[in-house]
This record gives structure tokens, C-alpha cells and sequence, in this order.
């Protein structure tokens, strides 16, 4: 259970730094990136996590990693699971590298689908101060569901990203790290808005249950530079593709700290479907984009936002594992 990282003075516990607090088996430690560009071409999201409870790759736990594109209606998806092997420190798995360059400025992503021609050498350097969320802890039942910690960072990137022989740079995106138990098997409905403007980021997540009712809502409308405004309410219109419970447009109103109520406008661009699919299939084909609608649990959607007469680009992400009453979405199940 020793591993390279115990010989740095940062142990919390008496317990080795592989040994996590809790024996859940869903307590996991994960970052994630979203990169994009600004003409509605492409959009990528990627990331690695830890599960030290898992023991389906040993008695250490597992490490997965992810990379799912969309690129002009065509989608890519690429998955690496290993064994932790009491290495947490080394955030790499198959052909997706992570490492930091400054904590809380700066990382560095070397990632590739050499399958479908894909890679990516990239630079994240924050352009607004981290958003950090208030803690999140919610159990259906008995169950505990979600008692984590999570916070954002909005960014530009250095490099560049090729898919389908075109390279990218100039690009933006978003950021997220979360550490402590996260069931998503289990998880209702949540909406988070990751959005850059030309001065200033918004970050706000909304969860509810299927019902409606609101488990936790928290969000800041971000600065470069001055005082971040406080989200404290969100409420959404969502208008779905027909036949679909993937969202067309979304309006979004968020009420601020001081009572200000401001409309937030999102139109998809293009989206990335979380479902069990093809690792390449084309919006074209339309029993496969079928088929990725009804499989999915959620969408990182690539969007064009209007707010206050500005417009910006971001993700909206929607996790509906658990269904929602109100828009006639049925509960999703993840794994199989």
C-alpha cells in the first residue's frame, strides 16, 4: 500500500495515502477538462480518475481515463482502464497524460486516439480564479449517492488538436476537479453550466431529483480580474430534439446572491454523448445517433450562449441518469 507519494509530508490520516477515507466503493479523485473551439467545428472533453475502492484491477483500485469527441457531426470515443498499482501520483493511462505545470494555473494534456487519427498537445492556462463549490452530500434513502468536494477553473490553451486531419488552436475550455464519494449509477438530474464570455466565466451546477426538487445549487459569475457574484438559484427551460431527451436549446435563469435575476441563453453546437456507443459513428447515421440518445445517462454540449447582449462558448452538461418527470425523460442505466 506504500507508494512514491507517502515519502512527501503530506499524509492527512494515519493512514497510508493509497488508503482513502471512506470504503465506498464509489469514492474516486478526478479531473476533468472540457476544450473547444469557437465556430461550432469541434469540442472535446477528457480526464482521469482514481478509484481506490474498486477492485475489479486488483486489490489497489483502478484508473480510467477518457477522451469522447465530436467533430463536425462525426464522434470518437476512447477509454483506458489500468490497475493503480499504489501510483496515484501518475495521472496516465494508455495514450492520455495529464500533468501539472503550476498548481491552480497551468497543466499540461498530451492525449491521443491513434485509432481515429487523433491527438492532442496542449497547454490549459487559467484565465479566470478557480470557482470553488460548497460542499456537496446527498443520500436517496439509506444510499449515500454523493459526499464530495468539487471546484472549477475556466482557461486557454497553448498547442493544438487534430481530428479528421484538421488542426485546432486558439482554443478555451473549462476545468473541474472533485474528490469523495460520487455514485453515478445512482445520481438524478443535474445541469452544469461551464461558460467563457469575453471578461468573465460562469460555472454554476443545479442537481435535482426526478420531481424537481432542488439537492443542491451553487455557482459564481467569475471575473478575470474583481469580485465573483455568487449564484444562489437556477432555474431552466430545456426544448428537446423530437423523440429525443437531448436538448436543442436551453434558457436558463440565475438568480445571484443579491437578488438579480439574469437570462442565460444556450444553443447546441454539437454534442458528446455519454452512452455506451461505437468508439466512431456519424450523426449521419441515424440509427446510431438513435441509438446514443436512448443509451445515454447525460451530454457535454458544445454551445453558443447569450447573456446580458454578450455572446460566449461552453458546455452545458446534462446528467439525467435518473430521469426527469418534467421533460419526459426516462431513468437511464449505466453500465452493462
Amino acid at each position: 500500500m506504500i507508494g512514491k507519494a507517502d515519502e512527501y509530508l503530506v499524509h492527512q490520516t494515519e493512514l497510508p495515502l493509497a488508503q482513502v477515507v471512506s470504503d465506498h466503493p464509489e469514492w474516486q479523485d478526478r479531473f476533468y477538462f472540457n476544450i473547444h473551439d469557437q465556430e461550432g467545428k469541434f469540442a472535446a472533453i477528457t480526464g482521469l480518475g482514481v478509484f481506490p475502492n474498486r477492485e475489479a484491477f486488483g486489490p489497489q483500485g483502478m484508473v480510467q481515463a477518457y477522451l469522447f469527441v465530436v467533430h463536425n457531426g462525426q464522434h470518437y470515443a476512447y477509454l483506458n482502464v489500468r490497475s493503480i498499482e499504489a501510483n496515484r501520483e501518475e495521472m496516465q493511462a494508455g495514450s492520455l497524460s495529464y500533468s501539472i505545470e503550476e498548481p491552480l494555473k497551468a497543466w499540461r494534456l498530451e492525449i491521443a486516439d491513434e485509432a481515429n487519427g487523433i491527438s492532442g498537445s496542449l497547454v490549459f492556462r487559467a484565465r479566470c480564479p478557480l470557482y470553488a463549490f460548497s460542499p456537496i452530500r446527498w443520500q436517496d434513502g439509506d444510499k449515500l449517492v454523493a459526499n464530495q468536494l468539487h471546484y472549477t477553473q475556466a482557461g486557454l490553451y497553448e498547442g493544438s488538436f487534430t481530428v479528421d486531419g484538421e488542426t485546432f488552436t486558439g482554443l478555451l475550455g473549462m476545468r473541474d476537479r472533485s474528490w469523495g464519494v460520487r455514485d453515478m449509477a445512482n445520481v438524478p438530474v443535474w445541469y452544469w453550466i461551464s461558460a467563457q464570455f469575453s471578461n468573465f466565466c460562469v460555472s454554476a451546477w443545479l442537481w435535482e431529483t426526478p420531481e424537481g426538487e432542488v439537492i443542491h445549487c451553487d455557482g459564481g459569475i467569475i471575473p478575470e480580474e474583481g469580485e465573483v457574484r455568487s449564484v444562489t438559484g437556477i432555474e431552466h427551460e430545456l426544448e428537446l430534439w423530437p423523440g429525443s431527451k437531448r436538448p436543442k436549446a436551453s434558457r436558463f435563469t440565475l438568480t445571484t446572491a443579491d437578488g438579480e435575476r439574469l437570462s442565460l441563453e444556450a444553443d447546441e453546437i454539437g454534442t458528446i454523448f455519454l452512452a455506451r456507443a461505437p468508439n466512431a459513428w456519424s450523426d449521419a447515421d441515424a440509427e446510431a445517433l438513435a441509438a446514443a440518445d436512448a443509451n445515454a445517462f447525460g451530454f457535454d454540449q458544445h454551445c453558443r450562449f447569450q447573456m446580458n447582449g454578450e455572446t460566449g462558448y461552453g458546455i452545458v452538461e446534462f446528467i439525467v441518469t435518473g430521469g426527469s418527470k418534467r421533460y419526459g425523460i426516462p431513468r437511464a442505466e449505466i453500465g452493462g
